[in-house]
C-alpha cells in the first residue's frame, strides 16, 4: 500500500501534526498525508490527505522522492501572501499541529519517519536538525529535482 506526504513549507518553517493517540503511532509528529487510495495519483492523495488532516489548501510544487512507497512532495499554501492560517485539525486523526523550523523538530518530541524526513529536508536545502550520527537514515528509491 503506498502512501503520501505533504512537506508544506511557509516562511522557512515546516508544517508537523501530532497523529491522535488511537491511530497507528499515536501521539507521534509527522507530515500531513496517509493511504494512496486504490486508482489515485499520489499527488493527488497528498492534496487530499493534507486538507482532510489540517483544513489547509495547499500546491505541489514539486515530486521530493519515494521511500518504500511513501510519495514525498514539497507543496505550499494557497493563501496570496496572507498570514499563516492555523490549521483546522481533524480531531479524528491529529490531536496538535506546529509550524516548526526544520532545525528544531527533535525539540517536539518523538518524529515519525525522522529517518526519512532528515533525507527530505536536505533534498529540499532545509537544515535538518543534528542526529546522532550512528543513525541509519534511509534512502530513497527515487528522487526528483525541482
Amino acid at each position: 500500500m503506498s502512501s503520501a506526504w505533504a512537506l508544506i513549507e511557509s516562511e522557512d518553517h515546516i508544517l508537523l501534526i501530532r497523529r491522535a493517540l488511537d491511530r497507528g503511532r499515536g501521539g507521534q509528529w509527522c507530515l500531513p498525508g496517509g493511504t494512496v487510495w486504490k486508482n489515485e495519483q499520489p499527488a493527488v492523495a497528498c492534496v487530499r490527505e493534507a486538507y482532510e488532516e489540517t483544513g489547509l489548501r495547499i500546491t505541489i510544487d514539486h515530486p521530493i522522492a519515494v521511500f518504500d512507497g511513501a510519495h514525498y512532495f514539497r507543496c505550499t499554501l494557497n493563501q496570496n501572501n496572507a498570514p499563516i492560517p492555523p490549521p483546522r485539525l481533524s480531531t479524528r486523526e491529529c490531536i496538535d499541529s506546529c509550524w516548526c523550523s526544520p532545525s528544531d523538530i527533535l525539540s517536539l518530541g518523538t518524529v515519525m519517519d525522522l529517518r526519512r524526513l532528515i533525507p527530505l529536508l536536505d533534498l529540499c536545502g532545509l537544515v535538518p536538525p543534528t542526529v546522532n550520527h550512528e543513525m541509519d537514515l534511509a534512502v530513497p528509491e527515487q528522487v526528483y529535482r525541482g
